[in-house]
């Protein structure tokens, strides 16, 4: 329950933060303006990375043990936290950030977080300590910049940043490093509840608060679990750990020394510049890069244990596949026959079908939401006062919404108390003694809900809410990382536990991206959902 607890609470905090933060940064101009580098069309506040940072501080506080090398990873992060913020609100130069960058990555090894009198090259007398120190914070340092570098597009720099925790955390398990695990375990949580707000079309951004924060993480968990002379992983591991955006930097970097230019000037020769210039749509080229990023981090999973040479024969190998595929340019098919087929008729009507009753669906999808709700609280037991208080909170804020909105669509308030009560009922399920008809009842009901979003993403409909090539791969991420061959997790859960969030966060969205009226009755589903748990617990 540890782990759930660490994941719910960075991705509700995330949650929580990011619409007051976003009405904050709006408020104080601290936005991404458009320019001819950039893909977005108006001005985007750079909030994320502040609720990233905070939502993932909180859990490793609460639940990590706060020994001198976790205080060393604090102290660097509060460093660079402060350093984004100042960087998104005012743009600093290159000396004072690359300075502050320096004294943090310092403080992983002073304090002890990477020791060297532990590494395979030192203890076996391989390479020169002072050598590994400089080459393992030269990597850290690079990957800091170069997640960095590489937030090009919408979901782009967090969705590669999930996928390199997702191999980090496994292999943390496998290898028995707790307070990696953890870590890596609040990050994903925070960096997913970002994402909802930052897929195209993204809503925030990350600023350099949260690029610098994920890519000094990435790199140092990712020197942290291979470095040592007990470890079994290949000490090169890193490279595929990390993946694309280590390629993607040093491609650019060469491709601007080779034309005379320094390779710290702002470009547009990054992957993604190269895949939208080619002809793919941005949702593609972020699919792409997800795509590409898997490859490396799926072959660091099968390779872990293989030797060096290995290693770095397959990053250049996978390195060469993906610049060969930056080069290649989308062609668009046309149109022959102007006639409709029997098949796209029968599909055309279809869509009419379902797009005439499009308002009961939604209906049906909230009603859906709340059973789910009801049977998760039914059997949970006792729960501790903290939960108690969410649950009043909800009601309140679901009563004043009733009282004083009405008919108005919900205020962002009430949104997040709904984002919460889901949340809080996905907890109620894990810890609740069930019997086999509130399981069945609970499948039953999240399998008619993803009928439903399919037919629902099928019509027409109101286009205000659509899926993205992130919550695809997200879906596969949840299936697929806790069942690889070999895998040390045995069944946890937490595949299941992220599948249901997942769905039941597409049908909120769903339902608030595109309910014209009846708003009185979502508030009162919210006010009941919450009162049923007190109610049946305090009986």
């Amino acid at each position: 329950m540890l782990f759930y607890t660490i994941f719910l609470v960075a991705m509700f905090t995330t949650i929580v933060l990011i619409p007051p933060l976003t009405y904050m940064y709006q408020k104080l101009d601290i936005v991404d303006m458009p320019s001819a580098r950039k893909v977005h069309a108006k001005p985007i506040p750079r909030v994320g990375g502040v609720a990233i940072v905070i939502s993932t501080v909180i859990p490793i506080i609460g639940w990590v043990k706060l020994d001198a090398p976790v205080i060393g990873v604090l102290a660097g992060i509060a460093m660079l936290f402060v350093l984004g913020v100042m960087d998104d609100a005012k743009n600093l130069s290159y000396k004072i950030k690359f300075a502050i960058q320096i004294l943090s990555v310092a403080l992983i090894f002073t304090f002890g977080f990477i020791d060297m009198q532990s590494s395979h090259f030192v203890v076996n007398d391989l390479l020169p300590g002072l050598l590994v120190l400089l080459v393992y914070f030269l990597f850290i340092l690079g990957v800091t910049n170069a997640i960095n570098l590489s937030d090009g597009l919408d979901g782009l720099a967090g969705g590669e940043a999930l996928l390199s925790l997702s191999i980090i955390g496994l292999l943390a398990y496998e290898s028995n490093n707790l307070s990696v695990i953890l870590i890596v375990l609040a990050i994903i949580g925070a960096v997913f509840g970002f994402l909802r707000f930052n897929t195209y079309p993204a809503k925030i951004f990350m600023g350099d608060t949260g690029s610098l924060y994920l890519g000094f993480i990435l790199g140092l968990l990712s020197v942290a679990l291979t470095y040592r002379v007990d470890s079994a992983y290949a000490k090169v591991l890193p490279l595929l750990l990390v993946g694309l955006p280590v390629l993607d930097t040093l491609m650019v970097m060469v491709i601007r020394l080779y034309h005379g230019k320094s390779p710290f000037n702002a470009d547009r020769n990054h992957l993604h510049h190269r895949l939208l210039d080619h002809g793919y749509a941005h949702y593609q080229s972020v699919l792409i890069i997800y795509l590409i990023q898997s490859v490396f981090v799926l072959t660091a999973y099968f390779m872990r244990y293989d030797t060096e040479i290995n290693v770095l024969l397959a990053f250049i190998f996978i390195s060469i596949l993906a610049i060969l595929l930056s080069y290649a340019t989308r062609h668009k098919t046309s149109s022959v026959d102007n006639k409709q087929s029997l098949l796209k008729k029968v599909a055309s009507f279809a869509k009419a079908v379902i797009n005439t009753h499009t308002e009961k669906l939604f209906m049906i999808l909230g009603v859906l939401v709340f059973v789910y709700t009801l049977t998760a609280s039914i059997t949970i037991d006792k729960f501790q006062a903290d939960i108690l208080i969410l649950l009043i909170a909800i009601i309140a804020v679901g009563a004043i919404g009733l009282l004083i909105s009405g008919k108005k669509p919900c205020h962002w308030v009430e949104r997040v108390a709904i984002h919460i009560m889901i949340v809080l009922s996905i907890y109620f399920g894990a810890n609740a003694r069930q019997g086999n008809v509130l399981e069945s009842i609970q499948v039953g009901t999240l399998l008619i809900c993803v009928a439903i979003i399919v037919v629902l993403f099928a019509g027409e409909g109101r286009k205000k809410f659509v899926g993205s090539p992130l919550d695809f791969l997200l879906i596969a991420t949840a299936i697929v990382i806790p069942n690889l061959p070999d895998s040390p997790i045995v069944d946890h859960g937490l595949s299941l536990l992220i599948m249901k969030l997942i769905i039941l966060f597409y049908c909120i969205e769903y339902i608030l991206f595109n309910v014209t009226k009846n708003w009185w009755v979502i508030r009162s589903t919210l006010i009941l959902s919450a009162f049923v748990p007190i109610t049946l617990n305090y009986l």
